[in-house]
């Protein structure tokens, strides 16, 4: 009798153990694009931000970002974005956070990227293994000096295309 208790609390206690460690999951995978203006010039040393998040893990996404500049030949590259949560923190905010669905208007794993003067739509999203490779954007914007002021301010001189 004494033995079987013992195998019981056992297993509950590796059970309870098991629930409790975090597992690791992909948000967006590895992601590397050509940036190029309208023309099909491809665009060094411009800034890419990409943002992501996990709505089904926490209520406010806990979305990140990062800034990453594009090489010689207008390429950037970002790397796989993971996220750690338990079996327990995955099958109780996934019942909160779909009951919130109307406050933040989601509830899935997000992943974009964008650029200055990006062309044709606001950003690019990741869906899975269909990532966009190449942005456009109206103009290539080196070493991320976006201007705010118009040609004609003094100023002006200060950001270089």
């Amino acid at each position: 009798m004494k033995k079987s208790r013992l195998i019981i609390v056992a297993i509950l206690a590796l059970s309870t153990v098991a629930v409790l460690i975090p597992i690791e999951t992909t948000i967006v995978p590895k992601w590397q694009l050509e940036v190029v203006d309208v023309n099909g010039t491809r665009c060094p040393n411009m800034r890419v931000t990409e943002n992501w998040g996990h709505y089904r893990l926490f209520l406010d996404g806990n979305f990140s970002s990062e800034d990453r500049f594009t090489d010689k030949s207008g390429l950037v590259l970002f790397p796989k974005r993971v996220v750690r949560a338990s079996i327990v923190r995955r099958f109780v905010m996934a019942i909160i956070t779909r009951l919130a669905t109307i406050m933040h208007g989601g509830w899935r794993v997000d992943g974009a990227v964008w650029a200055s003067g990006i062309k044709d739509v606001a950003w690019l999203s990741s869906r899975g293994d269909s990532m966009p490779n190449k942005m456009r954007v109206e103009e290539c914007i080196n070493g991320g000096t976006e201007r705010a002021l118009g040609a004609d301010s003094p100023l002006s001189s200060l950001y270089s295309k």
